[in-house]
């Protein structure tokens, strides 16, 4: 595990029954039937790891999931985040596999290591908000250094818009058997290839 250079202060391993987070929402059953166990690992805060806590992340929470099957319970997550209301790290486990979820402060958005991936994951920082922009780094496609956390953010999903725009006109090239059309499709093209290499390009890769 990449975040075994937690000290021991750190340590909770507390079970928490599944039960008593699904019978708390709507389809409860239904949302967490993925999962076998949930482990509540670490707790990163002033008193466990006497680093510094901001007014925007005050402690940092690292849940361990075992599922069933090698899919990743997002509406069961979202629900978990709710409850908890600090940011959370998680670690997928299927068999023996694993992935890593980490979601967004002030949007709702998630993002996911692919399954075998393992992460360094750097818990050292001034405060406890350097510690959660540090973890979120490490799951974004590109890092700009000269950019803040929200910047890179706005890079990382332009860049994946633009893959998925490029792939989607390069498989109707493919597709399309009239020429003038092929020409109009490879315009469209060109231009998104284009931004995607110099945006590509300007950042450092955050593996």
């Amino acid at each position: 595990m990449s975040y075994t250079n937690l000290p021991n202060s750190t340590k909770l391993n507390q079970f928490i029954a599944k039960y008593k987070l699904s019978d708390r929402i709507n389809n409860g059953k239904i949302i967490f039937s993925n999962i076998n166990k949930i482990t509540w690992k670490y707790k990163l805060s002033p008193t466990t790891s006497n680093i510094q806590k901001t007014p925007v992340v005050e402690e940092i929470h690292i849940f361990e999931i075992e599922l069933k099957s090698k899919e990743i319970p997002k509406k069961a997550i979202v629900e978990i985040d709710k409850l908890i209301h600090y940011p959370l790290l998680y670690r997928f486990t299927y068999e023996d596999d694993f992935c890593y979820g980490i979601s967004l402060l002030s949007e709702k958005q998630y993002f996911f290591s692919q399954w075998g991936e393992d992460i360094e994951f750097d818990f050292s920082a001034f405060n406890l908000e350097q510690v959660y922009e540090n973890i979120v780094k490490k799951f974004l496609k590109n890092v700009d250094s000269s950019k803040n956390l929200t910047l890179n953010i706005e890079l990382n999903n332009r860049i994946l818009v633009l893959q998925k725009d490029i792939n989607s006109l390069t498989n109707k090239i493919k597709k399309e058997k009239q020429f003038k059309k092929q020409l109009e499709l490879s315009r469209l093209l060109k231009p998104k290839e284009k931004e995607l290499e110099d945006l590509t390009s300007t950042g450092l890769h955050s593996k």
